[in-house]
């Protein structure tokens, strides 16, 4: 009973390791955002570079087609435009302004539509035509901001998942385990109930052992006071066992009888009858009773007893045996 309680103690009420999950996915999640960042960060560096190159490419390409492009005759204003149209990217813009006299009026203004980043600009001071120039170039948020936006996105979505599986998988397993520990508490339980049945049946099975032992004990008592022989025969009347009193009654040991056909220590002219109560016996299956002598040890002195057969049948075998009681039949002298 102490162990049924215990056992019922020890039963999960909730999922046992549930900071399994909550450690992966937290710690998945700060993974995925510090290798966001630093990929973002990445990133931006790399587009700034890139930047920086498209800016001196395009300082490059003035320096290199602006004599070519000037022995037109055309004022700067004009064939600068030509010069950048088809060299100038989408996410950048233009602005060149001319340092030798006071203008706020520039010679050439690309893709600045005010949706660029001024903060970001660079500037480069050329020489061309014997003037001063100023060379600016100003990228649009996109091309800043959203490789970096698009890298922290794809981190986030991969390292997101990735925990989320995790989490997931962790969960179902800690489901099983659950379970197991459910079926491991079952199992107890029917263990405790097991044992303890256990318990009774031996308690039971002492008990009756004790009380066969009483009951075989009353019975040797019982053959051992009536002065009866009892005898154990097999289906051919050959003695399997005969009681200790035979000792006293034929001066036999019981050990020397043992496999001998009892109708061999029947007195010649009774062995008939011996047989004849055989077979009422086995036929009629009650206990047939027979008066004849037995021979003694000396082979001189003849015992009169009383047998009383009584064949042993089984509904497998049939015929297994006879069980035979005999006591010493003792002539009464007649009355005066």
């Amino acid at each position: 009973m102490e162990r049924s309680e215990a056992t019922e103690r020890r039963k999960p009420v909730v999922w046992p390791g549930l900071w399994v999950p909550l450690l992966l996915l937290t710690a998945g999640l700060m993974v995925t955002a510090l290798a966001a960042h630093l990929d973002a960060q990445r990133t931006t560096a790399t587009a700034e570079i890139r930047f920086y190159a498209q800016h001196q490419a395009l300082v490059n390409h003035l320096l290199i087609h602006t004599p070519e492009a000037a022995r037109a005759g055309q004022p700067a204003s004009h064939w600068l435009v030509g010069l950048f149209e088809g060299a100038l990217p989408e996410t950048l813009g233009l602005r060149i302004d001319t340092l030798e006299r006071h203008t706020k009026e520039p010679l050439l203004e690309i893709g600045i539509d005010g949706t660029l980043d001024p903060t970001r600009a660079l500037r480069t001071e050329v020489n061309a035509l014997g003037e001063q120039w100023m060379v600016t170039t100003l990228p649009a948020p996109a091309a800043l901001e959203n490789p970096a936006e698009n890298a922290r996105q794809t981190i986030w979505l991969v390292g997101g998942t990735l925990s989320l599986a995790a989490a997931g998988l962790a969960l179902v397993l800690n489901r099983r385990l659950y379970r197991q520990a459910l079926e491991l508490h079952d199992l107890e339980h029917r263990e405790s109930g097991a044992d303890q049945q256990i318990t009774n049946l031996q308690v039971e099975k002492q008990i009756l052992r004790q009380a066969l032992n009483d009951s075989e004990q009353r019975s040797r008592d019982l053959v051992a006071l009536s002065g009866a022989v009892i005898w154990e025969l097999d289906e051919n009347a050959r003695i399997g066992f005969v009681s200790p009193q035979i000792a006293d009654l034929l001066d036999r040991a019981p050990t020397d009888l043992a496999g001998q056909a009892m109708e061999a220590l029947v007195a010649p002219e009774s062995q008939a009858h011996f047989r004849q109560a055989l077979a009422a016996a086995r036929r009629d299956n009650a206990i047939e009773r027979v008066d004849l002598p037995l021979l003694h040890h000396d082979q001189e002195n003849r015992v009169p007893v009383v047998l009383r057969v009584r064949a042993l049948k089984d509904t497998v075998h049939g015929l297994s045996g006879y069980r035979v009681s005999t006591l010493h039949h003792v002539a009464h002298p007649p009355l005066a």
